[in-house]
């Protein structure tokens, strides 16, 4: 299938061919494996000496260099290719990142892109004003090493630090080091609202753990936009903090997915997608087969009234319909491509 998107005028791109083998967006693009940026849980304590980098409100891509190109792309979280990032990224730091590749090609950077042209165009004159993007910015918060196992992937921080500092990289601006809750909060309450908080990474690179500000908004009131949200129901709360990773004691929810149930879901619905590929007509029942699933764990999780408990399996139905119809979305797209190929083949004979 080709995987290029945001396609517009002067941002446009060849026909770039691969296939999307994960709802968590893992990409195979010819003989490249890119693997998926994982779903980051929310932090709830510190568990020793961590690293906490400031959270931008951009957007998620994995700077990845293709060797028949000879050139970098923007791939996104779902695992397509943005055509506009990838041509303004080109355009805009072309000779730093090739720099980066050409000694580093297996290696994957992982950014927050933002800017007035980009598909993030929050908080244009600070960033401006504080680190010189304007049309299009960028920060590094982890590189992977596609030569490694896929558990050790992530480089360390100071790795990360030291190839940023090399190759004259953005790194993500660095909020610390942190070993207990109280003296990251106070850290936090001093830093610039334009951001949503931090990202708490294990000194080893094998945790990161998100913490939002509207995670506590009792501590961080001030740091969120003033707006009027529409009130969630109670059930709407647990689900969205269990798939989160806390607990929500006062409504039943004792803790939160873990990242072992995590990986749990996402193999589920990589199974379905699979399954969905070959036959549509078992949706129904693999729908139920990841609603079982879900509704077993938020059980196993908390206490809950029967009242309850039929109010959050109907919220999991909407949800698990939502990602069917994104499956069913690259479903159709794939055979759209495939259709196209066999025209091609046909007017190429002819």
């Amino acid at each position: 299938m080709n995987l290029v998107v945001n396609e517009s005028g002067k941002y446009s791109l060849a026909s770039i061919e691969g296939e999307i083998l994960s709802t968590n967006g893992r990409v195979r693009i010819g003989d490249i494996m890119i693997p998926p940026y994982p779903k980051l849980l929310h932090l709830t304590s510190i568990p020793g000496k961590m690293v906490a980098q400031l959270k931008i409100n951009g957007y998620n891509i994995r700077l990845s260099y293709i060797p028949k190109m000879d050139d970098f792309i923007a791939v996104l979280r779902g695992g397509h290719v943005c055509a506009k990032t990838t041509v303004m990224l080109r355009k805009e730091f072309s000779s730093v990142f090739l720099k980066f590749f050409k000694k580093h090609g297996k290696k994957v950077l992982v950014m927050e892109v933002l800017g007035k042209k980009t598909l993030a165009n929050l908080h244009v004159d600070y960033y401006k004003q504080n680190f010189g993007f304007e049309d299009i910015g960028y920060f590094i918060f982890d590189i992977m090493d596609l030569d490694r196992s896929e558990k050790e992937r992530f480089l360390k921080f100071d790795e990360v630090e030291q190839l940023c500092k090399e190759f004259n990289l953005h790194l993500i601006p660095l909020l610390g080091y942190f070993d207990d809750m109280s003296t990251l909060n106070e850290k936090l309450h001093i830093i610039s609202p334009v951001f949503e908080g931090t990202v708490v990474k294990s000194i080893d690179g094998r945790i990161r753990l998100k913490y939002r500000f509207d995670q506590k908004p009792e501590l961080f009131g001030d740091k969120l936009p003033k707006k009027t949200k529409r009130r969630q129901s109670p059930e709407e709360i647990i689900i969205a903090h269990f798939f989160q990773g806390y607990e929500e004691t006062e409504l039943g929810l004792n803790r939160g997915i873990s990242g072992e149930e995590m990986d749990q879901y996402q193999r589920r619905l990589d199974e379905m997608k699979q399954l969905l590929e070959r036959d549509l007509s078992k949706k129904r029942d693999e729908a139920e087969k990841t609603i079982n699933l879900l509704m077993e764990m938020i059980q196993k999780h908390g206490t809950f009234n029967d009242e309850r408990l039929k109010a959050i399996q109907r919220i999991l139905k909407k949800r698990i319909g939502s990602q069917i119809g994104k499956i069913l979305k690259l479903i159709k797209k794939s055979e759209e491509f495939s259709d196209n190929c066999q025209v091609d083949g046909i007017n190429q004979k002819s």
